[in-house]
């Protein structure tokens, strides 16, 4: 390849479309956040415990998250094993969420 290829190449390579680079920075940020946020739902979750509340909401949200990660993997790339995961993550949810319902009722 040749400077003027690798200099068209660059040029046409569209603005919205993230390198490997990027995309790997986007990964391991997405990881880190939800590690950070599963952290936060465990200490969150320690209180609640601590003063006798529910605190199945927090992990229904927690769970959400993850749902959504998985729908939208699905939608782009169509593998089974996406739906499923979004499927079992989002029948997690609803589980929870009617758990936390039924605790504060």
């Amino acid at each position: 390849m040749n400077k003027e290829e690798i200099l068209k190449k660059a040029q046409n390579k569209k603005h919205n479309k993230l390198d490997e680079m990027e995309m790997d920075i986007l990964l391991r940020s997405n990881h880190i956040g939800l590690i950070v946020g599963l952290i936060v739902c465990l200490i969150t979750m320690a209180i609640k415990i601590y003063f006798n509340q529910p605190y199945q909401d927090i992990y229904s949200i927690y769970c959400s998250i993850i749902c959504a990660q998985y729908v939208y993997k699905w939608i782009r790339q169509r593998e089974k094993s996406s739906l499923f995961c979004a499927l079992l993550w989002g029948l997690t949810t609803i589980l929870l969420f009617v758990v936390y319902i039924m605790k504060i009722s």
